[in-house]
């Protein structure tokens, strides 16, 4: 009987410990989950993104501050800042990274190769080897992709579409930005082939955009082609601005370009490949591997057209290019 009665104490004394350990593992599991994100940009720039990504995460029902909660680190257009807050934020050891695009993307690839990486615009993740291939990265990074080296060529067309005398064009772009050297000889080779000469201009930092302009006017510059850059996308409004006072039209690959006073913009719908961002950020919190998710494209495009620029510049749009717009700001 005794013996009997030493069994149930034993799993009573079993049960009772189970029934300590289950809320602590629950509670384990429930815990707030910390993502670092890292911009070239300014927190401006990044609200309407960062918005996005917060309703992606609502939907699926990841709540900010009880379950998530964003450390953000901003660069203001100073490449060199970027990397001191890309060692900064892996340091702090977040559950996972979310970056804007390839620069960032980068800082951090160089100084973690485990803490899970989510980007939202890369240009482009296999030619910057930040993956094996679409289909199936092999790393710690995945995300969406911006497509820029199909981007480019396009929007020379839309430039000589809607411009068809346009034959000189200068690319402001970020010769330090992963991946931007092959992506400017494919710029050139599509600019050959619409009889275009297309001559790149690169910049290390935003006090170097006002000299870019001026040594683009002494080449006779007809154009601007404005390469997405942490450093161009912090001085969106200053390259509006000087593009005004000379007259001279220019395209983008962001939206907001065309929202803030360039002539043109062609790309990707940023806000959505954020929202869809945080899909990526659900699996891999629920145990998904970053290298087995493959790296999805842009599902929606935006040509906006500016017509106060176009006013103010003497550029009149022909019906072909107004009516394939998507917006058109007037």
């Amino acid at each position: 009987m005794g013996q009997v009665r030493r069994r149930q104490f034993l799993l009573a004394a079993g049960a009772g410990s189970l029934w300590v350990s289950l809320p602590a593992f629950a509670q384990q599991e429930k815990r707030v989950r910390r993502i670092g994100y890292l911009s070239g940009s300014t927190v401006q720039n990044n609200a309407a993104w960062l918005a996005a990504f917060r309703e992606g995460m609502a939907a699926l029902r990841w709540v900010e501050g009880r379950d998530y909660v964003i450390d953000a680190r901003y660069a203001n257009g100073v490449s060199q800042v970027r990397a001191s807050l890309a060692a900064e934020l892996v340091a702090t050891q977040p559950d996972l990274l979310l970056a804007t695009g390839e620069q960032a993307v980068g800082e951090l690839a160089q100084r973690t190769k485990t803490i899970p990486i989510v980007f939202a615009v890369a240009a482009d993740p296999v030619g910057s080897k930040f993956a094996a291939s679409l289909q199936r990265p092999g790393s710690n990074a995945t995300g969406l992709t911006g497509l820029a080296h199909d981007l480019g060529a396009k929007q020379l067309q839309l430039l000589k579409e809607a411009l068809p005398r346009v034959a000189n064009v200068v690319l402001l772009f970020e010769p330090t930005t992963p991946g931007s050297l092959s992506q400017v000889k494919d710029m050139e080779a599509a600019a050959a082939r619409l009889k275009m000469r297309l001559t790149p201009i690169g910049l290390r930092q935003a006090a170097e955009i006002e000299g870019a302009f001026k040594r683009g006017a002494a080449l006779g510059a007809q154009a601007y082609m404005v390469y997405a850059s942490g450093i161009f996308s912090g001085q969106r409004q200053a390259i509006a601005d000087l593009l005004l006072r000379y007259k001279v039209p220019a395209i983008a690959a962001n939206t907001e370009y065309g929202e803030v006073g360039l002539l043109m913009s062609y790309g990707p719908y940023s806000p959505d490949n954020f929202r869809r961002a945080a899909a990526y950020v659900d699996k891999i919190f629920k145990g998904a591997k970053p290298g087995d998710l493959p790296i999805e494209q842009p599902s929606k495009f935006e040509l906006v057209l500016n017509l106060k620029t176009a006013k103010a510049i003497g550029v009149k749009f022909p019906q072909s290019i107004l009516v394939r717009a998507d917006r058109v700001i007037e």
